[in-house]
């Protein structure tokens, strides 16, 4: 099966980006927060690279270079990676193709991934940051379908602004279920984690055909 995978939420789980807010010297409740404002840019693809990002939220708040990177560190390079997701990555890699769908920034991303040994899991990565898109759009959907006619599951903890778009585009739903969120509508499957997964799939819980 072609499994396409969330990061944010599935494969990892990030902190209040503004928990860090005192290494740059500002006040978290600031509106709108400045670490956001150059995550967005970034994401969004109107930054090229991480000099930028460090650039853009050194002039938004005043801290220095070297502040900005060590909330970088501690921000988006330090999410939670529970050990038994590297596991289950690597379980579900031997059998079926993987391809990373995330509203995030590539190369933070691959430094993540490759700390936890878990890059070389993945067929492919579909970052926003590359494609200039966010999710919704359509454009990173489709560069996540398989150039076949594999059966295709979306596996994220966004039901409503993730998954409806993928069942859209024939994709079996994975609910990656989240007190923060209910759903529009019932998806295909429910899991409480990524680990979760290989027991669906051994269960034939998805289908095997469109």
């Amino acid at each position: 099966m072609h499994l396409v995978l969330d990061y944010g939420g599935v494969v990892v789980e990030h902190g209040d980006e503004r928990e860090h807010a005192d290494l740059l010297g500002v006040d978290p409740e600031t509106d709108p927060y400045p670490g956001w404002i150059a995550y967005f840019a970034y994401r969004n693809g109107f930054l090229d690279g991480t000099v930028e990002y460090v650039d853009l939220l050194s002039t938004l708040t005043g801290a220095s270079r070297e502040a900005c990177y060590r909330y970088l560190r501690r921000t988006w390079l330090d999410p939670e990676f529970p050990d038994k997701h590297a596991a289950v990555l690597d379980y579900l890699a031997d059998d079926h193709t993987l391809v990373l769908f995330s509203n995030m920034v590539e190369p933070w991303v691959e430094t993540v991934l490759s700390e936890h040994g878990a890059l070389s899991c993945f067929d492919d990565l579909v970052v926003s940051s590359a494609i200039e898109r966010p999710k919704p759009y359509p454009r990173g959907y489709f560069e996540c379908l398989p150039e076949g006619d594999e059966p295709v599951a979306f596996v994220s903890d966004e039901y409503n602004e993730d998954l409806v778009m993928g069942e859209c585009l024939g994709m079996q739903s994975v609910w990656v279920e989240s007190d923060d969120e209910t759903p529009c509508r019932e998806p295909d499957v429910r899991i409480a984690s990524l680990a979760d997964l290989p027991d669906v799939l051994a269960a034939d819980g998805l289908s095997s055909t469109e």
